[in-house]
Order: C-alpha cells, then structure tokens, then sequence
C-alpha cells in the first residue's frame, strides 16, 4: 500500500534556497511508486520584493489554503503530514493558522522540515516563544544539522528530531570539472563571486568593504554580485558605496541568474564569499562546492559542519570586512591553495551532498516516520 502525504511548502516562484530545496523533494517524492503525494504551496509572494509583507491578496490566498488543506485531509487522509515552515516575522503567523487547523482535522503528528534558525534572540521575543510551542510541541522535525537541535529546545523529543543536511542534483561530471579547473589554472585575472539574494543580512555589505580594503592595498580582482533585491533604498546604498569608494573597475552587479547563465558565472569564478548573518545551511555553499570554488562563509548555523575550515575554505569567526579581506588576499596570492580547496571541497560535496545520497535517505524517512 502507497504511503499518502501531505506535502505542505514553499515553492518558487519566487526563487530562493528553501523553496527550491522544497522543489527538489517534491519532484523525487512524486515519481517514487511507493509515495502518493498532495501538494499545497503554501509561500503567497509573486516575486522576491513581497517576501514578508503583508497585502488583502495574502490575507485571501490564506484563508483559500486553510480550506484546501481541511478538504485534502478530510477525503485523502494522509499518512504523513509534512510541513515546511517560516520561524520568523509574517509566515510564522501563517503557520500558527495553518498547523492549528490541521491539528483540529487529525491525530496525525506533523513533520516539520526547519530549515530556518529559531534563534536566541527570536525565543526572547514573548509572541514568538508563545507560537512556538503552539505549533512544535509534541511534534517531528528534520533540521540541517546535529548543533541545531539546540534551536528546539524543550519543545521535541530528541527522538523526533531527524537530521538531514542540504542537497542539490550533481551537474557536473569529472570531464567537465576538469576543464573548468584547467581553465582557472591558466586565467590571470581572480573573479569573487557573491550569490544570494541581496537581503541586507546575506552580508553583501561586508564584502562590499572587503573589495575597498583589497583596492586600497592594490590587489587586483574582479568581484561579481548576482541576485535580486529586496529594497530600492539597499540598491541605491550599495551604488552609492560603489561610486564613493571608486570600486566600478573592480565590482558588477549583474542581476538574478538562473540555468545556464548561472551556471557559466560559477564556472569562472575562483571564489565564493558568504558572510550571511541568518542562515542555518547555505544552499549556496553546496552550488559552489560542486564547481570547486573554495568557500569563505560566516560560521554560523551548519556552515561550520559543511566547510572544512581552512581544508575547503575558510570559517568566519568575527565576519568582519577584515576578516574577509584578509582570507580574500591569502587565495589570491596563492593559486596553487585556491584550486586544491576547490578540489577538496569538490570531493566532499560529491561524498556528502548529492541530491542522490539526500533522495535515499530522505526516502527512507519517510517510510520509517
């Protein structure tokens, strides 16, 4: 007999690490002869900007959900209730609506699929704390990494808590890698690449600064933002820095890329810089494993776990522009270090961080919740 579940996510559009990581699950779950699959999309924004803010539409797409998800368990009568949820501003009231109505409808617990942090400071906030117990308690959940279990608290049993760290589908074969690393080898000019949407806490300032000290000390480089934004005033901030430190021959923005046009920015990049003050796991990582491009990242939430600190990359401690500038001159000095940091991180996400080995063991999950 097929295992019936509720799927409840974020799926893009908008296009951002969660709900493309939702995307992935889904696609694999529906294809499996084992699983039959319902599917709500549960993120209201239309594009990347609405993300967070409240609108009449939102308010009416959620209440059109709410009676989707009560007419889904009532006639499919789900085994599995999986739920990706906000821990945070808006989509945290959104899931205290959505999980109560599912509570109401079944006995059945929900698997939660945090990939988000529930921070110290999030559980000082009064309201937050009440939600979540409101919505965790008693409950399962999947997190990224075994040092975020911490982030649950008191609210499941460590023997509901799952861990399984992020995934992307390997699109690269060894052929292809290897012509990429020749390539790198043989270009003069050292491309820094930063690959996320340009919300203010992804870090994208820092490295602004980073580029400043790096000019200042006469170190040549290119160094390429690719992402959408999320403020017209965080645009004209990072212009308006641009322009006043004189850094147009040395930083582009060129935008969100996406498939192929993507794919050729990570090609040619040698490394990635990700001083992200939010994140839990940093899908982004994963993309520049699998290039060979040697990661400089805050050692927040599992990044510690992911990058092998000074092996594929080097670990934040105190995601200074400093810091950064000061790990930014050691690659580029040293382009025999750089590649075989790529090539170590190459291997490890090819042992770690396949969509394939993440599909087994997602599966089996499953099967066993």
């Amino acid at each position: 007999m097929k295992k019936k579940i509720l799927f409840l996510s974020p799926l893009p559009p908008p296009y951002y690490g969660s709900a493309l990581s939702s995307k992935e699950i889904l696609d694999f779950l529906r294809k499996d002869k084992d699983f039959e699959v319902r599917n709500i999309k549960i993120n209201f924004a239309k594009d990347i900007y609405e993300i967070g803010r409240v609108n009449l539409e939102k308010l009416k797409e959620l209440k059109r959900k709410r009676k989707e998800i009560k007419e889904i368990i009532e006639n499919f009568k789900p085994n599995v209730i999986y739920y990706m949820p906000a821990t945070s501003k808006i989509g945290l009231l959104r899931e205290f609506i959505l999980v109560r109505e599912i509570k109401r409808l079944t006995n059945n617990k929900i698997l939660f699929h945090i990939r988000t942090r529930l921070t110290d400071k999030d559980w000082k906030n009064p309201f937050f704390r009440i939600i979540y117990r409101k919505i965790f308690s008693n409950q399962k959940a999947i997190v990224l990494d075994e040092s975020l279990k911490k982030d649950l608290r008191d609210l499941i049993k460590r023997e509901n808590i799952y861990v399984l760290p992020n995934a992307i589908k390997n699109k690269i074969s060894k052929e292809r890698m290897e012509k990429i690393i020749k390539k790198r080898d043989l270009k003069k000019s050292i491309n820094i690449l930063f690959l996320s949407n340009m919300d203010e806490l992804k870090g994208w300032f820092e490295l602004l600064k980073a580029c400043e000290i790096l000019k200042n000390k006469k170190i040549d480089f290119n160094c390429i933002f690719v992402g959408s934004w999320f403020d017209k005033k965080l645009e004209k901030r990072f212009y308006n820095f641009i322009d006043k430190k004189n850094l147009k021959k040395q930083v582009a923005y060129v935008g969100r890329k996406t498939g192929k046009e993507k794919e050729k920015i990570l090609e040619a990049s040698d490394i990635l810089v990700f001083p992200t003050k939010k994140e839990t796991f940093g899908r982004v990582i994963l993309e520049a494993m699998q290039y060979g491009i040697p990661v400089i990242a805050n050692g927040i939430g599992a990044i510690p776990t992911t990058i092998k600190n000074g092996k594929t990359g080097f670990v934040l401690e105190r995601n200074s522009p400093e810091e950064i500038a000061e790990y930014l001159e050691t690659l580029i000095k040293n382009k025999k270090r750089r590649i075989k940091m790529g090539l170590e991180g190459r291997k490890r996400f090819l042992k770690h961080y396949t969509l394939k080995i993440y599909e087994k063991k997602f599966k089996e999950l499953i099967r066993n919740v």
